[in-house]
């Protein structure tokens, strides 16, 4: 198998050659279109993964041009550029020339973040802005539901324009699961319906994929809760196994889709030697089975680590 008939296989859930593997970290947010390109083919061959997912890490405050937000009501009034906004134009132009590079190698994920993570880090309040948004979605849900609403219908276009631009999914990081955050009824109101609204859109197309990363942020302790996204249209699923006390076995039979991760971004991957990263690759493979399983980390692994863990973990997958 190659790269492609390989991830292909697994998002299947039939029989690969071995697991693959693929770890991935964030760029500089001055970095150019052609330094990310660089870098993302730079860890694509040196580790010889199976997979290119290119990072976001540009939105600073590109979708706020004229808009204020002060007060919970204040978010009725959003209105968001679609393909002609330059984030937009700039992820297009990564995925059209990645493709172009490595796509007949290897499958390409864009980064997408969720309307709400977006909505959360991208309008500055002054002070903490995911506290005053918080507190914003307490007040007046249904005010901050039109404003992400809004943010939702842009990036369901945008999805489309990275599919056309070359892409075969999305990794779709999905927010604000944490405990204590949302109980489950405001998240069934508040945050799911956008997560599907962008999900689906990418299931409207033959072979392409949805990778989806359920993310905890560090203030919540890396937490989130995986139990949420059950109907999710995800082809591979992937959460901190070692924090969210859900194991990757567990994970396996709850979504009955394929798994990705195993791999302590905040432990092993940065703390073991090259032997023990190899060790625990071979042995969450033996214990899980070579069927349904992608090895990976938790979460994105430090910018700073040394490839050669990395390649050690992808080389240790395909061992066993």
């Amino acid at each position: 198998m190659n790269k492609r008939e390989r991830m292909k296989a697994l998002f299947s859930n039939e029989e690969t050659d071995y697991v693959p593997a693929g770890f991935w970290f964030h760029y500089p947010a001055d970095y150019t279109v052609e330094q990310h390109l660089e870098g993302h083919l730079k860890l694509f061959r040196e580790t010889d993964q199976d997979i290119i997912k290119l990072m976001d890490d540009n939105f600073g405050n590109l979708l706020t041009k004229g808009i204020s937000i002060d007060k919970a009501s204040d978010w009725r009034h959003i209105k968001l550029p679609g393909r002609n906004c330059v984030h937009f134009q700039r992820m297009e132009e990564l995925v059209r020339k990645t493709v172009d590079q490595a796509g007949q190698e290897a499958m390409i994920f864009p980064t997408m973040w969720s309307p709400f993570k977006i909505a959360s880090f991208t309008y500055v309040f002054g002070g903490s802005s995911d506290e005053k948004f918080m507190q914003h979605c307490k007040e007046d849900p249904d005010s901050v539901l039109a404003g992400v609403q809004a943010i939702a219908d842009t990036l369901e276009d945008w999805a489309e324009g990275f599919l056309e631009a070359g892409a075969d999914g999305l990794y779709y990081s999905g927010q604000f699961s944490e405990p204590g955050r949302f109980t489950e009824e405001e998240w069934e109101k508040l945050v799911k319906p956008f997560d599907l609204q962008i999900l689906n859109r990418v299931h409207c197309h033959e072979e392409k994929y949805n990778i989806v990363h359920i993310c905890g942020e560090a203030e919540h302790n890396f937490t989130a809760s995986p139990q949420r996204y059950k109907d999710y249209p995800g082809d591979l699923f992937n959460w901190d196994v070692h924090r969210d006390n859900f194991t990757l076995e567990q994970g396996r039979e709850y979504f009955g889709k394929p798994v990705l991760g195993g791999l302590d971004n905040h432990g092993i991957l940065i703390e073991g030697s090259l032997e023990d990263i190899a060790g625990e690759t071979h042995r969450i493979i033996k214990g899980f089975g070579k069927k349904g399983l992608m090895i990976g980390a938790d979460c994105t692994v430090p910018a700073d680590i040394d490839i050669n863990r990395l390649r050690a973990a992808v080389m240790a997958a395909r061992e066993v």
